[in-house]
């Protein structure tokens, strides 16, 4: 992170959350139309600064400018994609058992919304909360991720020079730790919207738990891609290593876990190699690279602390090295020879990591796919369909990929976890208008 930006107080939370209760109501009275127009305009003024935007994303967290640009892009199609979704039909009318009433349903926005976002991707996750809390009619007060700061000011500064009047969102930067008391225990809060860790995420559920604050949580995963006898291996392997490695491995949805049938591991393992050596790690703001740094101090040693637990346990590295010096840049690492049991194969490492398991067949590769504490994503590379659809009905994850890498998705459809990955909410497409929106039931009579 570059810059020094403001670190909140409780009572600069209090703050934002006043402001937000006190816009909410004028700009829930704004048309969908209005509201849809603005989220068009600040896509624009997005797309005319997407070179500024990535060099931001890349002083904030390493991304490799490439994919810092390609977050901004996908930004923009988030913010478009709200100004479409606000305009679809609302609401539904039913038959009545009088003659003289209609029965419909009306939607209206919560209130005030509080948006907790990390820091892996600083634009994208906050768009597609905040686009989505702010079209249908709500107030935000957003408390990004610390190294995440540059971004978030730079997006709120979009925002505003969109035309988003005062108080519909209330950006507040600080240490997520000092300001969850406040962040939470506000009796303005209506809803609570937050991606990052578990531990975080079961600390916030837990401290609005006996009040009546909608939560959608989304928390990381341990994602399995399984690889059988039949499928298109070369194209496999490549699909994995784009999921597990870009973005070094920064992605809830990124594949962690390799399961491959035996008779095609050798060469399953081979490509691995191929394509993962192949990756330019290097300077993030060169176009030539593919890998930039790890995001933070803190996120190297704990990659680095896996790895070294791959040393000891007597992994072998297909690829990559045991990590022992002071940069942030960790090569592409496949690991073979890892124990079902190890931490390495349980916990999610969040960085450009893999392992790689041989398995007997189909239902051996489900059930280790499946033992799992997370349920975020899963892929299967198969020629056969009804293999395919087998795998989409047991599968034991909230998003399902066939011959797809595990970390694609799309802001027009539903996202979301089970197990441990989830609060079984769902983001983005019409699952937001669910959540971001509350009911009415009106019987209408006439005489």
């Amino acid at each position: 992170m570059t810059g020094i930006y403001a670190s909140a107080t409780p009572g600069d939370v209090e703050a934002g959350y006043a402001a937000a209760a006190g816009a909410q109501p004028e700009w829930s009275e704004t048309t969908a139309i209005q509201r849809s127009d603005f989220l068009r305009s600040a896509a624009d003024l997005l797309e005319s600064r997407v070179h500024d935007a990535a060099l931001t994303i890349t002083a904030d967290m390493g991304k490799a400018i490439r994919d810092a640009r390609a977050e901004v892009l996908r930004s923009v199609a988030i913010l478009r994609y709200y100004a479409g979704e606000i305009l679809q039909p609302s609401g539904e009318t039913y038959p009545s058992a009088d003659p003289h009433t209609m029965l419909m349903t009306v939607e209206e926005p919560l209130g005030v919304v509080c948006a907790i976002t990390p820091w892996n991707f600083p634009f994208a996750l906050p768009a597609w909360k905040i686009a989505a809390a702010i079209g249908f009619g709500n107030a935000v007060v957003w408390k990004p991720a610390e190294p995440a700061c540059g971004s978030a000011v730079f997006l709120t500064r979009i925002l505003a020079e969109a035309g988003l009047p005062a108080g519909v969102l209330n950006l507040v930067t600080g240490s997520g730790r000092k300001l969850s008391a406040a962040l939470t225990g506000n009796a303005r809060l209506a809803a609570l919207t937050f991606t990052g860790s578990g531990v975080v995420g079961s600390r916030l559920r837990q401290a609005v738990a006996d009040r009546n604050v909608k939560v959608q949580l989304e928390l990381g995963g341990k994602n399995p891609s399984i690889v059988l006898a039949d499928a298109d291996v070369e194209d496999a392997a490549l699909q994995i290593v784009k999921s597990a490695m870009l973005h070094t491995g920064q992605r809830c949805t990124a594949t962690s876990r390799v399961y491959v049938d035996r008779a095609v591991a050798p060469r399953l393992r081979e490509l691995l190699v191929k394509y993962a050596d192949a990756l330019v790690v290097g300077d993030p703001y060169d176009e030539a690279t593919d890998i930039g740094p790890l995001a933070s101090v803190e996120q190297r040693d704990t990659v680095a602390g896996y790895l070294r637990l791959a040393r000891d346990e007597n992994a072998e590295f297909l690829t990559g090295r045991e990590f022992d010096s002071d940069t942030c840049y960790i090569a592409p690492t496949v690991l073979a020879g890892v124990s079902e049991a190890s931490r390495l194969v349980r916990e999610e490492v969040f960085g450009p990591v893999v392992t790689v398991q041989e398995v007997d067949g189909f239902d051996g590769a489900l059930k280790a796919a499946n033992d799992t504490d997370y349920g975020l994503s899963s892929g299967v590379f198969t020629r056969d369909i009804a293999t395919a659809m087998t795998f989409i009905r047991r599968t034991q994850s909230g998003l399902v990929h066939v011959n797809r890498e595990t970390s694609s998705v799309e802001p027009h459809v539903p996202f979301g976890g089970l197990k441990g990955s989830s609060s079984m909410s769902r983001e983005q497409g019409k699952a937001a208008r669910t959540f971001f929106t509350t009911t009415k039931t009106a019987y209408v009579r006439w005489t």
